[in-house]
Formats: C-alpha cells, structure tokens, sequence
C-alpha cells in the first residue's frame, strides 16, 4: 500500500485583494515540500486547518484520531515564529509577529501523531515547535540574543544562504549522513534553547554551536531539523547536503509502523474469525 503523509498547512489569514478572496483565510502548501516527499513514491495531503468557531454545528471536536489513523506520518512545515506563551516567555520586541491559530492546530496534530507512535519530521519552524511541544524553550532572535552567532537568515539570499553543519556522534542524523561536515540552508532566526523533555542535540553550526538537529529518544521517529531540505532540491549549490537520505528515514519509519499496523489488524480479524 501507498504511504500517505500528511503536511501541517501555512495559514493566511489576511490575502491580498487581488487573489479574489479578501476576506477569506487561504491555507497553503509550498510547492517544494510536496516535491521532495511525492518524489519518493509516496502521497503527500496536506491536512487543513478547520476553525470550529465558523461551524457552529459541530458539537465535538473535529475527527483528529480519524486523520492520524488514515495517514502514516507527518511533516511539520516552516514558516512563522511559535509564539512564546507556548513555553512560558514573552515576545522578544513589541513588533513581533505570530500565528497562535496555527500553533494550536499544529500542537494538536503533534499530540495525535506522536500519541499513535507514528513518525513526525520537523521542518525549521516544525524543529522548534517540536521541541516547544516537549516543554523546551526557544531563542527568539539569534542575532540580538546568542554573541557570536554567524548569519542564519538573509532576506537577499533567502534559500541561497547555506553554512556548515555537524552531525553528533552517535546521532540519528549521523547514522544517515556520516560525520563529515556538510552544507546546508539556512533561513532561521529562532532556534532551541532548553531542550524539551528526553530531547536531544542531532547537529549544529560548529562555529556558533547554534542546534540545527534535534531528536526525542522515547520515539522511534520524531526528528526536527533547522534547515530546508525541500529547497535543496533546487538551491543549485553544488556542496548542499542530500535531501534524499533524510526523507528515506523517514518513510522507513513509516513503513515499519504501517506494516505493526497491518500486522495487528489482520491477527484480531483471524481472531474474530476463530471465536465466530
């Protein structure tokens, strides 16, 4: 059977005129995440945002356990920094911008995949929310808040900034790629701070030790890395690490819950067989 991943959606809830839907909230996928996970022979949905204050005829709350158990894994997509009220701090600048809609929606799907067992790979803005979601705690603004730190956002370069990366000994990202250093994008302003309960570091910059790989041990896949591999599909930098290997590990872990599923699934049907 084709596995079936589900993608967290980009919310946007103010869109320009003229797309012909100024009032209307838009949810999005960017086209490059549903690239790399489909490329692997795997379907990729992107699992909408439903806001039950605009439906009102809903008495319960939407069927979370019925997506879970339709789709083998999730991807956390990047995209606007998590608001700190999630672990307990306050804005770093008055200016900030937030989507606490989507944080709740997010944390919602992490609470329904992680409780099935089922694998979770954080992107960016999914690392940091993954590590939230475990009670870590985050760095706001690498720039003004970690000296010394080299550049991890340029709004000219964009998905043409790329630094090197070390994989920990020992860790899940090493067990993929190797230790050798490798390059790779670098679009972020926030990363981990307190690692969340039985968190662990994966990568980091090797100038700056900025984490740009984390982990929870408890699980047999729930992963959060800081750069983009979806953009290096197309990032044309000939050193840019391999999207590829991460995205197999993934869909492995995928397989093998799939496939305990399956498993569990046909021994009650043989015992309902036997008693009837």
């Amino acid at each position: 059977m084709t596995l079936r991943i589900g993608i967290s959606a980009r919310l946007w809830h103010n869109p320009p005129p003229g797309l012909g839907v100024p009032t209307k909230r838009l949810q999005f996928l960017e086209s490059g995440m549903a690239q790399w996970i489909m490329s692997h022979g795997v379907v990729a949905l992107m699992i909408p945002f439903v806001d039950q204050k605009l439906a009102p005829h809903v008495h319960k709350r939407l069927p979370l356990r019925d997506l879970v158990d339709n789709l083998d894994g999730l991807v956390l997509q990047g995209g606007i920094d998590v608001h700190p009220q999630f672990y307990g701090a306050k804005p770093w600048q008055a200016q900030a911008e937030y989507d606490t809609i989507r944080d709740e929606y997010e944390l919602d799907l992490l609470r329904g995949f992680i409780d099935a067992g089922k694998p979770v790979l954080g992107i960016c803005r999914g690392c940091q929310l993954l590590n939230v979601y475990f009670g870590g705690t985050l760095i706001q603004d690498i720039p003004s808040q970690w000296p010394g730190a080299v550049a991890h956002t340029d709004d000219v370069r964009y998905d043409r900034l790329v630094h090197e990366v070390h994989f920990m000994p020992g860790s899940r990202l090493a067990a993929i790629y190797g230790y050798d250093p490798r390059h790779i994008t670098s679009l972020h302003h926030q990363c981990v701070d307190k690692f969340g309960k039985d968190m662990v570091l994966e990568a980091r910059s090797p100038i700056d030790l900025v984490p740009e790989g984390i982990r929870h041990t408890g699980h047999s896949f729930v992963v959060g890395v800081q750069w983009h591999p979806e953009f290096h599909l197309m990032n044309g930098v000939s050193e840019i690490l391999d999207s590829g290997p991460l995205m197999m590990a993934f869909l492995k872990a995928a397989m093998r819950r799939a496939g305990h599923v399956r498993r569990l699934v046909n021994e009650m049907a043989r015992v309902r067989d036997a008693v009837s």
